[in-house]
């Protein structure tokens, strides 16, 4: 059975799959399949050193977000700091005007992994910037959105990735509010559907159904937030949102790539490469490879669906991740 080690790390945790004689195969498979994706990765840097260009960021209102991302995944995948693909890249993402709670957290989480020392200055700023731009209603905290003007509510995908930035930033020694964990605790306790999931927009607004994507970002934030502030006993919300999770038969929607990102981001925070609740269970890191191999191509690029924002670049990061680094 694969088991995780979690490692000290920056982000959300950073485990090395240790497996067992049975899982050699996979374990070769993975290797095999992350090199191929480094390779098109760093193939896929554009003359300014970035990877602006691989999907419409600027035009989005996005700036920086690939390049954040793909910067990450490399990373985790065991590619050093100082590797001459990160020489334009990095300092990019040092300069990077804060305007997007996506491209803030991937910044946040890229600079924890690459340097935190050398980048404190950044890392404090993004999560004094996301703990500014947090969203309360009636004094109680309903989550992130992008921020633009036009679409002001709160959502999980923002509010997930706004966290797991708080969690990378506080990891790294930047200065967290310790009191937003309880406050997470809250929300996700306040906002759970009748199904034990989440909904894309807080507060279950579409009915008493949750969605895969929604319910796995949920789970990680309560995941994080009792590594902050340890609970006297299990959170009953948490243990709700896995239940729904599980009786998902499939991962993915409209962005698949983001979907087997998060998922990998549970597992980590969580220490384990299946999860289980009773009698239920999924074999999260063995489906999310065995997927990654699937829609894998000969150039090492991954591509999974025609969502927001996807792309060979964008979707073989997330893949990346899900891989997650190579056993030494």
């Amino acid at each position: 059975m694969l088991a995780l080690l979690i490692g000290a790390s920056c982000a959300v945790a950073a485990p090395v799959p240790k497996m067992d004689e049975a899982d050699k195969a996979l374990r070769a498979k993975a290797d095999a399949a992350r090199l191929k994706m480094v390779k098109f990765l760093k193939d896929s840097i554009g003359k300014d050193g970035t990877w602006e260009d691989s999907v419409r960021d600027h035009s989005t209102g996005f700036k920086g977000g690939t390049t954040a991302l793909v910067v990450f995944a490399l990373l985790d995948a065991g590619v050093p700091p100082d590797d001459k693909g990160f020489e334009k890249a990095l300092p990019f993402l040092v300069k990077l005007e804060r305007e997007r709670t996506y491209c803030v957290s991937l910044a946040t989480q890229a600079l924890a992994r690459a340097d935190a020392k050398m980048y404190a200055k950044e890392i404090q700023a993004n999560a004094d910037w996301l703990m500014k731009k947090a969203i309360t209603k009636n004094g109680k905290l309903a989550g992130w959105s992008y921020p633009v003007e036009d679409v002001p509510s709160p959502d999980g995908s923002n509010t997930h990735f706004a966290l797991a930035a708080l969690h990378a930033a506080h990891t790294a020694g930047a200065k967290v509010d310790r009191e937003v964990w309880g406050r997470v605790r809250e929300l996700y306790a306040r906002t759970q559907l009748r199904d034990g999931g989440w909904s894309y927009i807080n507060g279950g607004e579409f009915g008493r159904w949750g969605s895969a994507s929604m319910t796995v970002c949920g789970t990680l934030a309560l995941a994080l937030a009792d590594k902050h502030d340890k609970p006297a006993e299990p959170t009953p919300a948490f243990t709700k949102g896995m239940a729904a999770f599980l009786r998902v038969k499939e991962v993915g929607g409209k962005n698949e790539g983001c979907a087997l990102f998060t998922q990998a981001e549970l597992g980590r925070a969580l220490g384990t490469a299946e999860f289980k609740h009773e009698k239920q269970a999924r074999a999260w890191y063995r489906e999310s490879a065995e997927r990654a191999f699937e829609a894998q191509a000969e150039d090492g690029s991954v591509k999974f669906g025609e969502g927001l924002g996807t792309g060979p670049v964008t979707d073989t990061a997330f893949a990346l991740f899900a891989l997650g680094p190579p056993v030494r």
